[in-house]
């Protein structure tokens, strides 16, 4: 059976779910320590604006995202653990 998906946000929101094993029932299971962090991330491929609309109910509650539309850019602040694995989805899988 083959899935095609034809819009890039949902292709994001479908991967990133099969990588996030810290989301159980919607809380996060990492523990509260753990460090806070901003990421900035330019995009070449997909909308800011869409894109951080996509990813904005996958944060914690403290996260925040922030999508600057003049340079297709996101501005990502939340649990360290989290970023990494946002930022990884969004490039594909090549940074962490």
């Amino acid at each position: 059976m083959t899935i095609r998906v034809k819009s890039f946000a949902v292709s994001v929101f479908m991967a990133w779910l099969c990588l996030c094993p810290c989301l159980v029932h919607g809380q996060h299971t990492r523990p509260l320590s753990e460090p806070i962090v901003v990421k900035v991330i330019r995009l070449d491929h997909a909308d800011a604006e869409q894109l951080a609309s996509v990813l904005r109910p996958l944060l914690t509650k403290d996260g925040r995202i922030t999508a600057y539309s003049a340079t297709n850019t996101l501005i990502i602040r939340d649990r360290k653990s989290l970023v990494e694995q946002l930022v990884r989805v969004i490039k594909g899988g090549s940074e962490p």
